[in-house]
């Protein structure tokens, strides 16, 4: 009996951990790139602002650049601020860190001298509500690193949003308080993967639903 119960507890472990995992996918595009023409992120840092369609764990950052020598830094400095006035709001901080993305090179010779990469990484899941303005900043290599690289942020043909924000570097403003960002007046290529955050309610009921199962197992075989 004690191994019966052994198992159907498991069971019940199994049947909740599933319950739970969603699927990564796509929650908010961007657009992707249209190889015409990008902004410089060494000796600037770049914004986009985003609204999620509902609220998600945001698991993965993903965008596009073009770049000459000497190009990529050997990281990516990343935030995820609140909003303010339209700018990027670093007292409202909701992730933040330095990613080493995979990096794949899709095309060389754009615009006759660029080599453009996909840019990929992951993070610790991070829940953010749907219907709320944030913003992205990204930035090539480590923040105290601003000499101009020739690494751009790729612009998009389809854009979501007011037009990227970007601030000159060196200034400590442009990762802290807020106020520090002019229009780039371009949009820029990324999207985020992520996956659906449960409601309340469901989480209840999925619970409820697996522990009477679990009871009416035990029922039958205890």
């Amino acid at each position: 009996m004690v191994r019966v119960r052994i198992v159907l507890s498991l069971f019940a472990v199994v049947l909740l951990a599933s319950a739970f995992a969603f699927a990564d996918n796509v929650v908010y595009d961007n657009g992707g790139p249209n190889q015409q023409n990008g902004n410089e992120m060494t000796n600037w840092t770049q914004s986009e602002d985003f609204v999620l369609s509902q609220n998600y764990n945001i698991t993965d950052i993903h965008f596009w650049d073009i770049e000459s020598s000497p190009g990529y830094a050997g990281s990516i400095s990343w935030w995820i601020t609140g909003d303010s006035g339209g700018q990027p709001d670093f007292s409202k901080l909701f992730g933040s860190g330095s990613a080493n993305p995979t990096r794949v090179n899709t095309q060389c010779g754009i615009l006759g001298v660029y080599c453009e990469y996909s840019n990929d990484w992951s993070i610790n899941p991070l829940a953010l509500l749907g219907g709320v303005t944030y913003h992205l900043v990204l930035h090539n290599g480590p923040i105290d690193h601003d000499s101009r690289d020739e690494f751009y942020w790729e612009t998009t043909n389809n854009p979501v949003g007011e037009a990227g924000l970007e601030c000159f570097l060196p200034n400590s403003a442009c990762t802290s308080g807020t106020g520090a960002y002019s229009s780039n007046g371009q949009e820029h290529a990324f999207y985020l993967t992520g996956n659906q955050v449960p409601e309340p309610g469901t989480l209840v009921l999925l619970g409820t639903g697996i522990l009477g199962g679990f009871a009416g197992l035990r029922r039958r075989f205890m």
